[in-house]
């Protein structure tokens, strides 16, 4: 995805470090949904759902096509696929949390 392959110790610590932003999304998407379970708000379902797209769904895309690709499952041709894949969540992830924003503020 970043032109780095798993190959260089470069590209293995990249790896991890997205692997770790991917676990730790994850979690902050999880603690969100457990705020909705909580206070069962609309601002916060739309919060918790672009919180799990931006910060956990984005970077497990961005991990799995780049593992993918390195290790030759998949050809390399299918890169600009995976990030598209990545970019389309990341936009999913910011409007929901803008539009959680937004019924937040009307109130």
């Amino acid at each position: 995805m970043l032109g780095i392959t798993f190959g260089s110790p470069t590209g293995f610590l990249a790896g991890i470090a997205a692997t770790g932003s991917a676990v730790i999304g994850l979690y902050i998407g999880y603690q969100a949904y457990r705020g909705l379970r909580r206070n069962s708000d609309r601002s916060m379902r739309w919060l918790s759902i672009g919180m799990i797209l931006l910060f956990g769904l984005t970077y497990l895309l961005a991990v799995a096509g780049q593992g993918l690709i390195a290790f030759r499952v998949v050809p390399i041709r299918l890169q600009n696929v995976f990030r598209l894949l990545v970019r389309v969540t990341q936009l999913a992830g910011l409007s929901c949390i803008a539009y959680s924003l937004r019924i937040a503020t009307k109130r």
